[in-house]
């Protein structure tokens, strides 16, 4: 016998069976920064559901059970790259084929990279990454250049830098368009107001750090060369060569010699990892000491991080590094 369905039957049919109407579209995302962008532009339509909490860092994360079902669920996922996400690597791999992942280290022809830098604790050149008044992202760049660094030639901490949030924020609008055609106009709409925003922040910022070109810091781990190239500020060193990796004895030694007789204005320590290092660093010096989070780990989630996130820090930088 044939039988009918209602439309209410049919919706309640589809759910069960695990199959997503347009409005039900799952969008994971790896960090909370990505997050933020990607809860601007689908707001009013569906919240994505974000993967590494507050207190965790991607560098060290392990995957929750509840982490690999929202991945199993997902519709799409952005993420930054196996690079900075190793955790993330082996679970995209086994998705459902009808998932798509964005991997932002293979989008080079949306994004600005820079190389990882060598770092040492002296002689920091920072004059080849200062950006001009436009901060201009086209060829001048050389993304060309930059083929063949993703197997850690590349620091991937590419969302510190607004114009790369703002190119992220264009991505996310074509791929959820693209998915959900329904509301896609919602997605666009959404996506410019948010592009004006990041206007007025990297405005904000510039005008905020204008005159500190000159002062030097150290950095917990060198996280931050988009920040500081996008406003021309000067890392001279950090604490750990790898946030993975405790600096032992000698590196310590040779940081606080170096706070001491390089005229370093002040070091930042991370919320993320064990501010003790950072103290006995500065033991002994008249360093000034401050934190800097580059994935906003005491910042509320939602479409706010980002930007509370990038003030943030243009606060901290410009307290600790004023008179």
């Amino acid at each position: 016998m044939r039988m009918k369905f209602s439309a209410s039957a049919l919706a309640l049919s589809l759910a069960m069976t695990g199959v997503a109407t347009a409005s039900e579209l799952n969008v994971v995302t790896s960090i909370r920064p990505l997050h933020s962008l990607v809860a601007n532009v689908t707001q009013g339509v569906n919240t994505p559901i974000n993967i590494v909490p507050a207190n965790a860092s991607p560098h060290d994360y392990a995957l929750k059970p509840s982490d690999a079902q929202a991945l199993q669920n997902a519709d799409i996922i952005f993420w930054v790259g196996h690079e900075l996400e190793g955790f993330l690597a082996k679970s995209i791999t086994s998705l459902p084929q009808e998932a798509k992942v964005i991997e932002l280290q293979e989008h080079e022809d949306h994004f600005h990279f820079l190389p990882t830098r060598e770092v040492s604790l002296d002689d920091h050149d920072h004059e080849e990454h200062e950006h001009d008044d436009e901060h201009a992202h086209e060829d001048e760049h050389g993304h060309d250049d930059h083929e063949g660094h993703h197997h850690g030639d590349t620091d991937l901490h590419l969302w510190l830098d607004v114009e790369n949030a703002k190119h992220f924020v264009e991505l996310v609008a074509e791929e959820l368009s693209a998915a959900d055609a329904e509301h896609a106009a919602q997605y666009q709409k959404n996506a410019a107001a948010t592009l004006e925003n990041l206007n007025a922040l990297n405005a904000e910022i510039k005008a905020q750090l204008a005159g500190l070109e000159a002062k030097k810091f150290v950095t917990f781990h060198d996280a931050y060369q988009y920040f500081e190239a996008q406003y021309g500020l000067t890392n001279a060193g950090t604490v750990t060569l790898s946030p993975e990796i405790k600096p032992g004895a000698k590196r310590l030694t040779e940081l606080k010699a170096h706070l001491k007789e390089d005229q370093i204005s002040c070091i930042f320590a991370e919320p993320q990892f064990d501010a003790k290092l950072v103290d006995l660093a500065v033991e002994g010096t008249n360093v000034k000491q401050a934190v800097l989070d580059p994935l906003g780990a005491e910042l509320e989630d939602g479409p706010e991080l980002y930007f509370n996130l990038i003030r943030t820090m243009g606060n901290n930088f410009a307290d600790c590094l004023g008179e």
